[in-house]
Formats: structure tokens, C-alpha cells, sequence
């Protein structure tokens, strides 16, 4: 980190240097002050790029891995609630921040009524004695006293007839427990409550218990971690094997916007199932190379070294199935944790007793240094390219600039009028074909622009082609061939039960498809989006050494030009690489979006299928059911919850095609041509900046070398001293931009990463 900061700081102070010879130039009138303007807009990009950008480290896992506990050690505090619960559909999201403090935001009353009606539809018992009820408004005592009857009916039923219980209804569940507590705070307006560094417990208060997390929209955390640096964040993300679908899909969307992963595994588990669905979507998101695995040892588990060696041993192989050299560090974050906090008297006899084992201590210590001391490397690394492809590059580019301009000034200066008036005159024309080259690639990377945008449509449209798109047709075959349980057939003696057994396989469908949608769905969109990234990215990169061959060209003949006037340029020029390095947080939309909201009751159903519209499909045999013998009925009956089933699935498919017809329309216009318009812009802007800093004013020249002698020769001193300053400034750059690459290219740059 002190490497990083000390780059930092010296990027400052060349900035700051430069600044002082701008204002010494215009207080000597030796620019015009919108020539000044023209280079502090170079400083100030310059300035903006020290900013650091916010790096966003995911931390995952399995539910009960251990995944807040080693954020707490990571802090060095028992700060967040330890064993979160399993239903809420937020991320605590911890910045590395200089003050300690943070917020909780409550939902509104609109989003919670509208979640909880959205849960309440899905209830088995709203087909019938909820058909007709008016909105559920937790606000209103015959409302909960009404939900709470509905909650007690359906557990009842389900116990009976089902293992597998909807996510929803435990929701319902919480929001009913929660308002007694929460009810005060609640308002029409999202509401935050704020936090110091006396109050921050306080955030327990809204996630610590199921009844109160579920009324929480967002939550972020400030606390300060020397060794991680600032601006940094680090999400506790939901478990992997989470029942709700939803949870998936918002961790799928944190890691697509992540710079790092902290995979967290329990040395109890093991790898699980869950586990190599986590991994197969990193796989998805080729995040391998920025995950760091941490086997959360459970000290109380394993009796001596050699068994905690084994365990990690074990680990390791199971990984290597799937990742190339995983970089694992096996450490126990309760053990650290409760060294740095003040543990209760339980914890403390129990880490009295693991420090009893000096063998074991002092391998899990290590392990943590390593750990500590790598994570810290790659936070600064990943900081030091982003500036070195910003700042740095940036202010060589203008320090460059500004010595070539001082260089021509100084020229003009010891020249005769006459001679210069006949310089100026070609030096123009010359000046004119660089603008024009500038205009040449504007329309070029305009041309290019349009281009790739036909292609980038043509394979999109292909991908979601809705006749032969290989995801579509997977998708809608899944819906057609989703298998009827054998009990969805029996205890069909009343019409009755036929609604209360088709609502059932409805409620299972829809939460079957929604995880569908998640695990498969979405990955391969993921990983479709990625390769077009890819490809988008090599097709700038190709294309803008093109543009640069034609620009250094016409950069050439201009200085070949300035050179038979006896004025030698010396600038460096690097081509640019920054324009297509990083798209920011432009990042595919999640299809499952839809589902998900359905998942929590918000907007339409994921399958548009009215009960109303059920009941009376069903109502409407009745008639004939009465007019059967007991054979055919049976058969009839079999028949019509066939063909009820068959609408289900017919209105879902329906329901599929207009989302993904919709979909790719945003997947085109929010995500893939926004990186091709950002791309495309940036290339611009460096072609520009270079131009704009070559561009010389022959009149502002031709006006001061007319000047007095006296005056002339006082001004040719001060640009040539300027020219010196700048000069040194220059090749220093230079040498810390070529010892960086150097460092990165080296076979010894990844020497951090080797285990002892």
C-alpha cells in the first residue's frame, strides 16, 4: 500500500509543479489565460484520477461457512451479527472508511404492502376464503389478525400434505413478527437511520432477527482497516444454498460488479453442492484468477496439526477439479476474531484452549499473515494499474505536451520576424492536415462504432432468437417437460381438492422455474455477455492500433516539419490502452429480475395466471363431472387437471417469450451498446487530448516574438528554464512508468502468490 500511496503522491506533486508554471506563465503574460484554461482541464483529468475508485471485494459462501465471522476478523472487531438469516434480500456491505459509522435504510409502506400482497396470492388458501379479500395493510389490526389466521391455516395444510415449504411464506411470517418492533419507524418515504461511532451496534438491531431484517432495503457499514486501505467494500453476501432464488441472483449481480471474492468454506462441510453451483458461476464470471478460498477452520474439529493439515489437504483436491492452482489459506476467523475482541466467557475458556496448542495457533496465525498480507498486494496492485493507466499515462501526456510547447516557444523567441513569418505559414498547413487526420479518425471511429453495433446485434439477436435460440428453446422445453408428481393425481374426489392440488403444483412450478431461471438462465446469459465483452474489447484494441498508426503518421510529418525549423520535439507518446480496460459498473441486467420480483410479491407473477381465470376453467366441469359414472370420472378428472396443468404451463411459456423478447431489448440498449458507446468515446477523447496539446497558436507566437529584444530574451530564459523543469519532470515519469511494467511483466511480480 505505501508503494501505491508514494505513486500517488508523486502524480500529486508533479500535477501541483506543474500548476505553479502554468500560473507563473500567465503572471509573466507568457500565455494567454485561455491557453492556461486549456491545460489545467489536462490537470484537473489528471487530478480526478487519484480519486480512488471503489473496489468491491464479495465475500461467499455456503450459509453457516463462517462468512461474517471472518469479516469481523478482518475488521479486528465483532461487528456484524454472526449467523444471518435466510430470507432477506439484501447484502451488508461494509466500506473500509477513515470514520466509523454508517446507515440502515427501512423500506416504505408502499413496497412492503405491495411485497406482502404479491406473498399473500401465493398462499394455498387464497383460492378460497382469500379470493375476495381487499390488500393485506399491516397497519390495520383485522389485517394482521386476518394474515395471521391465513399463515396458520396454510402450515396446518402443509405439514399434511407437503416437506418442502415456499420462502414466502416464512416471509410473511417475519413481516407479521416484525412490525410490533418496527412500526414507529416505518414511513410512506424510505427511511435511514444514520450511525456514529457509538451507535454503529445499533445495525444489529435490524438484521439480527429474521422479523426486522425483512423490513431492511439496504444497509452499508463504515469502519476503518489500515491494512486494507480506503475505498474499499466488503459484501457479506447470502449463502449459497439459500431456499429463495432470489439470493442467487443478487450475488450473481454483487460479484458481476466485484473486483475480488473471499470464498469462504467450513472445515466441518467441506465443499458442498451448493458450493460447485457458487464455483460454476464464477467459472461463468472467469473471476478464478481474483478469488481467494479460505478454509474457516473449526478448531474444536480437528484434535492436532497433522488432522488440520489433511482436512486443508483435502480441500484443496476437491478445488482442483474445477480451479487451476486455487490459492487456498486455511485459518480459523474465530480464532483471530476473538484475539483482537473482548469474547464472552464461553469463547474465552474455548480460545484459552486452542491457544493451549501452540502447533495448531501458530499455523492458523500464519495463515492469516499470508492471507492478510496477499489480499493487501492485489488491492494495491489492482489500484496501481488503474492509476497507472489513468494518472500517470495521463500526466506524461501532458507534461509532454507542455515541454513541446515550451521547446517551440523557445525556438520562435531566438528566430527573426521574417523567418518566422514564413515558418508560421507552413507550420499551419501542416498544423490543419493534423486536425484534419483528427477529423478523419472522428468519422472513422464513428464508422467503426456503427459497424460493430450491427454485429453486436446480429449476435445478440441470434442468442435470443426465439425460434432457435439454444437458451429459449432449453428454457421452454424445461417449462413443457417440468414432471407432474404422482400425488398432484390423487385425492381428486372433490372438485374442491382439484383447485387446492393444481394451486400447489403451481406454487412448487413457479418456485422451481424461478431457480431455474437463476442457475441456468442467467449463467449462460452471463457467460454469453462475457464473451461479446471480450470480443467487443479485442475489436477496439485491434481497431485503435490502426487509429494510432494513422495518427503518429500525421504526428510524424508535424514534427518533421517543426524539425527543418530548427525545432526539436522530444515528447513520448504511448498508445492508448485505457479506453477499453474498464467498463466500470456497466454490467448485464439479470434476467431473472423478473422472477425475482415475483419471488418477494412485487409487480406481475413470473406465470400471468389468474385465480379467478382458474376457478372458473374449473368451475365449468363441474357439470360434467356429475354426469359421469365413477370409472369415467376418475378418468375425466385425471384428463382435466392434465389440461389445467397444460394451461399452467402454456401461460408460463407465454409469460417467457414476452420477458425474453423485452430482455433483449435491454440486454442490447442498457448494457452491450452502452459499452460500445463508452468505448468508443474514451478513444476519441485520447486521440483529442493528444491533438489539443500539439496545437500551437502562430499568431500568440508571431505577437510576442515582435516584441522588444530586452523582453523577448527575458522570455526565451524563462521558457527555457521551464523546459528544463518539464524536461527532468518527463524522463522521470518515464522511468517510473517503464520500472512498473517492468514489475508486472516480470516472472517474479507473481512471486506473492507462491505459498511457503
Amino acid at each position: 500500500m505505501n508503494e501505491y500511496l508514494q505513486l500517488k503522491d508523486n502524480i500529486q506533486g508533479r500535477v501541483s509543479a506543474l500548476d505553479q508554471t502554468i500560473t507563473r506563465l500567465e503572471r509573466d503574460q507568457l500565455i494567454a489565460a485561455e491557453l492556461g484554461s486549456r491545460w489545467r482541464s489536462h490537470l484537473t483529468s489528471v487530478q480526478s484520477s487519484l480519486h480512488d475508485p471503489l473496489l468491491r471485494v464479495a465475500v461467499v459462501g455456503s450459509v453457516k461457512s463462517g462468512k461474517s465471522t471472518l469479516i469481523n476478523a478482518i475488521l479486528g472487531a465483532d461487528l456484524l451479527k454472526r449467523g444471518a438469516g435466510i430470507v432477506t434480500a439484501f447484502i451488508t456491505r461494509v466500506r473500509c472508511d477513515s470514520e466509523t459509522g454508517g446507515w440502515v435504510e427501512l423500506k416504505p409502506w408502499p413496497q412492503i404492502t405491495e411485497e406482502l400482497n404479491g406473498a399473500v396470492r401465493l398462499l394455498p388458501i387464497f383460492v378460497d376464503s382469500a379470493a375476495a379479500a381487499p390488500g393485506i395493510d399491516l397497519r390495520r389490526k383485522q389485517d394482521r389478525r386476518q394474515l395471521a389466521e391465513w399463515l396458520a391455516t396454510t402450515q396446518n395444510e402443509w405439514q399434511q400434505v407437503r416437506g418442502q415449504v415456499d420462502p414466502n411464506f416464512i416471509l410473511l411470517n417475519a413481516y407479521l413478527d416484525g412490525y410490533p418492533r418496527l412500526q414507529d419507524l416505518l414511513d410512506d418515504r424510505v427511511n435511514r437511520l444514520t450511525f456514529d461511532h457509538s451507535s454503529i451496534g445499533r445495525h444489529r438491531d435490524f438484521v439480527g432477527r429474521e422479523a426486522q431484517a425483512v423490513y431492511v432495503q439496504d444497509l452499508e457499514l463504515h469502519y476503518a482497516v489500515p491494512w486494507v486501505g480506503r475505498e474499499v467494500e466488503i459484501a457479506d453476501c447470502q449463502g449459497s444454498d439459500s431456499p429463495n432464488p432470489l439470493h442467487f441472483a443478487l450475488l450473481q449481480q454483487y460479484l458481476l460488479r466485484s473486483h475480488f471474492i473471499l470464498y469462504v468454506v467450513s472445515s466441518r462441510t467441506g465443499l458442498r453442492e451448493a458450493d460447485f453451483k457458487l464455483l460454476d458461476c464464477i467459472k461463468t464470471l472467469r473471476m478464478f484468477p481474483q478469488t481467494f478460498f479460505i478454509l474457516n477452520l473449526d478448531l474444536d474439529g480437528h484434535p492436532d496439526l497433522d488432522d488440520l493439515q489433511e482436512s486443508v489437504e483435502r480441500v484443496r483436491k476437491e478445488l482442483n477439479w474445477v480451479v487451476a492452482s486455487p490459492q487456498v489459506f486455511a485459518f480459523s476467523a474465530l480464532f483471530h476474531l476473538l484475539t483482537q475482541a473482548a469474547p464472552a466467557d464461553r469463547e474465552r475458556d474455548r480460545l484459552r484452549m486452542w491457544q493451549a496448542d501452540p502447533a495448531v495457533s501458530h499455523w492458523t496465525e500464519r495463515q492469516l499473515a499470508a492471507f492478510k498480507q496477499r489480499l493487501a498486494y492485489r488491492i494495491n496492485d489492482q489500484r496501481t494499474r488503474i492509476l497507472f493507466g489513468s494518472g500517470l499515462s495521463r500526466l506524461t501526456m501532458t507534461a509532454g505536451g507542455l515541454l513541446d510547447h515550451g521547446r517551440t516557444r523557445h525556438a520562435f523567441l531566438s528566430r527573426n520576424l521574417d523567418d518566422l513569418k514564413q515558418s508560421a505559414r507552413q507550420l499551419k498547413t501542416r498544423q490543419k492536415a493534423l486536425q484534419a487526420t483528427l477529423a478523419t479518425l472522428e468519422n472513422a471511429i464513428s464508422g467503426l462504432k456503427d459497424s460493430v453495433q450491427r454485429e453486436l446485434n446480429d449476435a445478440v439477436e441470434r442468442f435470443f432468437d426465439l425460434q432457435t435460440g439454444p437458451v429459449i428453446q432449453d428454457t421452454l422445453n424445461a417449462v413443457v417437460n417440468f414432471p407432474v408428481d404422482a400425488r398432484y393425481l390423487q385425492d381428486l374426489q372433490e372438485p374442491r381438492q382439484l383447485i387446492r392440488q393444481l394451486h400447489r403444483f403451481y406454487l412448487e412450478f413457479r418456485q422451481e422455474l424461478a431457480r431455474y431461471l437463476v442457475e441456468k438462465v442467467n449463467l449462460a446469459i452471463i457467460a454469453f455477455a462475457k464473451d461479446q465483452e471480450n470480443a467487443l474489447r479485442d475489436r477496439l484494441q485491434l481497431s485503435s492500433r490502426a487509429f494510432w498508426s494513422l495518427f503518429q503518421t500525421a504526428m510524424t510529418d508535424y514534427r518533421e516539419e517543426l524539425a527543418r525549423h530548427q525545432i526539436q520535439l522530444q515528447s513520448i507518446d504511448h498508445e492508448p490502452d485505457s479506453a477499453w480496460a474498464d467498463w466500470g459498473d456497466t454490467a448485464p441486467p439479470a434476467f431473472s429480475g423478473f422472477a425475482a420480483e415475483q419471488s418477494l410479491g412485487r409487480g406481475l407473477l413470473l406465470v400471468k395466471f389468474g385465480i379467478g381465470r382458474l376457478s372458473r376453467f374449473l368451475g365449468s366441469i363441474k357439470d360434467r363431472l356429475g354426469k359421469l359414472g365413477s370409472e369415467e370420472k376418475t378418468s375425466e378428472k385425471q384428463e382435466t387437471l392434465k389440461e389445467a396443468i397444460d394451461l399452467v404451463k402454456a401461460e408460463t411459456r407465454s409469460e417467457l417469450i414476452y420477458a425474453f423478447r423485452d430482455y433483449r431489448q435491454n440486454f442490447k440498449y442498457q448494457y452491450l451498446f452502452r459499452l460500445l458507446e463508452q468505448g468508443a468515446e474514451r478513444l476519441i477523447s485520447e486521440f483529442k487530448s493528444r491533438a489539443e496539446l500539439a496545437e500551437l497558436d502562430f499568431s500568440a507566437l508571431l505577437k510576442q516574438s515582435a516584441g522588444e529584444e530586452q523582453r523577448r530574451e527575458r522570455a526565451a530564459a524563462v521558457w527555457a528554464e521551464v523546459g528544463d523543469q518539464i524536461k527532468a519532470m518527463v524522463d522521470e515519469l518515464e522511468q517510473v512508468r517503464c520500472a512498473l511494467t517492468l514489475e508486472w511483466v516480470s516472472p517474479e511480480a507473481a512471486a506473492p502468490d507462491r505459498e511457503s
